[in-house]
């Protein structure tokens, strides 16, 4: 319990301070993220893993999106190392009101060292995205991004609760080939194992966007996970 107390004080003290500053710019927007995701060991080091996730923004009022992730990995487990890949598809809703599919590949290479109690990682992913257009640019040209994750975690041994901050960079190449950050993401979350397969976590990200039209820089998302690993 102390565990408990000592953590998740710190981390909803993060977390208020994360709304607080929000609620100082006119251009943040709010919104929540519900995700439950499936996690098979396929093989000797080959995990399969399915997962949904469902989006709402516009201080919580607006149905924003869903995706439906599958993908693999395959784990170097003495070295710590483990990539992957899969393909994510994407419906959102647009401020014309229209949904639009969007179909994502991916795939990824990360990194994790242990030193008592404390997980440091970083992962790489390079993702091509294709748009669902009847007419335009995206029927005929993907779009190609690369992102940069580092995260650390906290677990004490045979503690239920682990503690996580991460942050991430989203870069674009544009129209001429260069490669230009988008959004940056913070987020930080507590996850609690329900039973030996079982997991509820809860989350706050913060996404800060680059280069966009319209007002709107920021996006606060709270969340809620689950996840079954078999």
């Amino acid at each position: 319990m102390a565990d408990w107390k000592k953590y998740g004080v710190a981390l909803i003290l993060l977390l208020v301070l994360t709304a607080n500053d929000a609620f100082a710019q006119r251009t943040t927007d709010f919104g929540a993220i519900l995700q439950a995701e499936y996690e098979n060991n396929f093989v000797g080091n080959y995990d399969v893993w399915v997962k949904e996730d469902l989006r709402f923004d516009h201080d919580f009022s607006k149905y924003s999106r869903s995706k439906t992730t599958l993908g693999f990995d395959y784990k170097f487990v003495r070295y710590g190392f483990k990539i992957g890949a899969g393909f994510d598809y994407i419906n959102k809703y647009t401020e014309k009101r229209v949904f639009r599919n969007r179909y994502r590949f991916f795939v990824n290479a990360s990194y994790k060292y242990t030193y008592q109690n404390w997980d440091f990682g970083y992962r790489m992913r390079f993702i091509t995205l294709y748009h669902d257009e009847r007419t335009g640019y995206y029927n005929y040209t993907p779009e190609f991004s690369w992102r940069n994750k580092l995260s650390v975690s906290y677990q004490r041994p045979y503690s239920r609760y682990k503690y996580t901050l991460y942050g991430e960079l989203y870069s674009d190449f544009n129209k001429d080939k260069r490669l230009e950050l988008s959004t940056l993401l913070l987020a930080g979350e507590v996850d609690y194992r329900l039973t030996r397969r079982q997991h509820l976590t809860l989350f706050v990200r913060d996404y800060r966007d680059y280069y966009i039209e319209s007002d709107q820089f920021r996006t606060v998302f709270f969340g809620l996970g689950w996840k079954y690993k078999h």
